[in-house]
């Protein structure tokens, strides 16, 4: 089952549990995800003035969903709709008007000037870009989470409360139930961890931290180039 990002998508409530059985007995190998590589791109996306570099933001979404994926239907919600916002964006960075999309920062100001960023007949860079910032928000809360819980407490509870604090303000009460109910099947703190890749150990939380506060950063710099457009509230 893949849950939208978009805020009025509806999805059956029964599917989750359904869909997630159906994954269980997927690979649990490392699949890739290097917390590291993800920390240096977002790092390295934002330039001089606090212009956000969209390719570079890009990259580092597609290799957030690495991480999405080791842990399954899980994050469906997250993991189909990150991919195909990401194709709108490079296919936006392949147009005859490249140029104007190479920083988030144009990107708002071009669409804005040619009435395009609110257009609801074709996904505007704008709208595009919005949902991919708000799952920003959820994922360092996530991470934070990660690092902060004990580990005798179930890992499922403070993983939604990271969801309900971010993303779940932006989502119908249908996908909230459902997103519920996933959190219910996540694996044990450690046991993530594992999947990651990272050691449970000062170094290990470190990098988690390192990451969510990047992530922060670069959400905090979008946000308020978003807020500057009035572009925030995009349907």
């Amino acid at each position: 089952m893949n849950i939208s990002l978009d805020v009025n998508t509806e999805v059956p409530y029964q599917s989750v549990a359904t869909t997630i059985a159906e994954d269980e007995e997927m690979s649990h190998s490392h699949d890739g995800f290097d917390a590291l590589r993800v920390y240096n791109l977002f790092t390295s996306c934002k330039g001089e003035d606090d212009i956000i570099l969209l390719d570079t933001y890009i990259d580092a979404y597609e290799e957030l969903c690495k991480l999405f994926r080791l842990f399954g239907t899980i994050f469906s919600f997250v993991t189909s709709d990150v991919e195909e916002k990401i194709n709108i964006l490079r296919d936006y960075r392949k147009s005859d008007v490249a140029e104007k999309y190479k920083t988030i920062q144009s990107l708002l100001e071009y669409e804005v000037e040619q009435g395009t960023a609110k257009n609801t007949k074709k996904p505007s860079g704008a709208r595009t870009l919005l949902r991919l910032h708000r799952a920003l928000e959820f994922i360092a809360a996530f991470l934070l989470k990660l690092k902060e819980t004990d580990n005798t407490v179930k890992f499922s509870s403070a993983a939604m409360k990271a969801y309900d604090d971010t993303l779940a303000r932006h989502h119908p009460w249908l996908v909230k139930k459902a997103v519920h109910v996933a959190m219910y099947m996540l694996p044990s703190r450690l046991d993530l961890l594992k999947k990651m890749g990272v050691e449970d150990n000062e170094r290990g939380m470190q990098g988690i931290s390192d990451l969510a506060h990047e992530l922060t950063v670069i959400f905090q710099v979008t946000e308020e180039a978003y807020s500057q457009d009035n572009l925030l509230d995009l349907p």
